[in-house]
């Protein structure tokens, strides 16, 4: 089994992962509506689970002081929240058979964003040095640029669409457009190889809900779009994305990893605890 688990590494594990999203969620649609939708669950269900226990880890791991244990307790915060989101998604669809009451999972989704944010921020403070302005001005205007269409789309909307439900609508593309800033740099940090794989995943991981959030919110619009759809798919890469990448910092597919490394950048420093 040892040899077997060594004939891979994280990356392929991941890939294969995503693809065997991607054929299931797909076989689940064409099989039907609601097989689609009782797959997108079970697999929400189950990775935000993941994402969560192993956070309990990189906590229990790291700690909870200096500035990587605040982002991880902070980490942990949102994927329960994210988890409890899921949770009532599937309670209504699967266990009761209805759409989830209204607003009843945006308030763990929407306050799991603002911690995500500030884990984000806690963890990547230390390397603030090697962030320039001018970088922060590049991605801002990313952010801006891919902001301005959904808010343009939303105000465009039907008013049977957008009825008493602005706030909502509104909060989740400003939210993604505030988490694409930190999540962008650390992308870039990454290339520049000054932050670790794991980083990268998780970055990577909440670009793939940004886009997943503005593609539903594009077929909404277009009432195209249904519980199970295929866009659901880059939620399920998200935690697919942040499970790989805590498991491998946890030390999974490597064996243990060396307490004495830096949490961020997995290096034998002590410059960015």
């Amino acid at each position: 089994m040892q040899l077997f688990y060594q004939r891979f590494n994280v990356q392929e594990y991941l890939l294969f992962t995503l693809l065997g999203i991607t054929s299931i969620v797909l076989l689940a649609n064409i099989v039907g509506q609601d097989v689609a939708q009782n797959t997108t669950n079970l697999f929400s269900i189950i990775l935000s689970a993941t994402v969560m226990i192993f956070s309990f880890f990189m906590v229990s791991k790291y700690g909870i002081k200096g500035n990587h244990g605040k982002a991880w307790i902070l980490f942990m915060l949102f994927s329960t929240y994210w988890f409890c989101a899921e949770t009532v998604e599937v309670f209504y669809h699967i266990v009761l058979g209805v759409d989830a009451w209204e607003y009843a999972n945006d308030f763990f989704y929407i306050t799991g964003y603002q911690l995500f944010f500030a884990s984000l921020v806690f963890y990547l403070r230390p390397f603030a040095k090697l962030i320039s302005k001018k970088l922060i001005i590049g991605v801002i205007v990313i952010s801006i640029s891919l902001l301005i269409p959904s808010l343009i789309m939303i105000f465009d909307a039907p008013s049977e669409f957008t009825d008493k439900n602005y706030p909502v609508l509104l909060a989740y593309p400003i939210l993604d457009s505030i988490i694409l800033i930190p999540a962008l740099l650390g992308v870039v940090l990454f290339f520049k190889g000054d932050v670790n794989f794991m980083l990268s995943l998780i970055c990577l991981g909440i670009i793939s809900q940004i886009i997943g959030d503005n593609s539903v919110l594009f077929l909404s619009l277009q009432n195209l779009y249904y519980h199970g759809h295929m866009a659901e798919i880059l939620f399920l890469w998200t935690y697919a994305m942040f499970s790989f990448g805590l498991s491998n910092q946890i030390g999974l597919f490597r064996g243990k990893t060396d307490n004495n490394s830096c949490p961020a950048c997995g290096k034998g420093c002590s410059e960015h605890g």
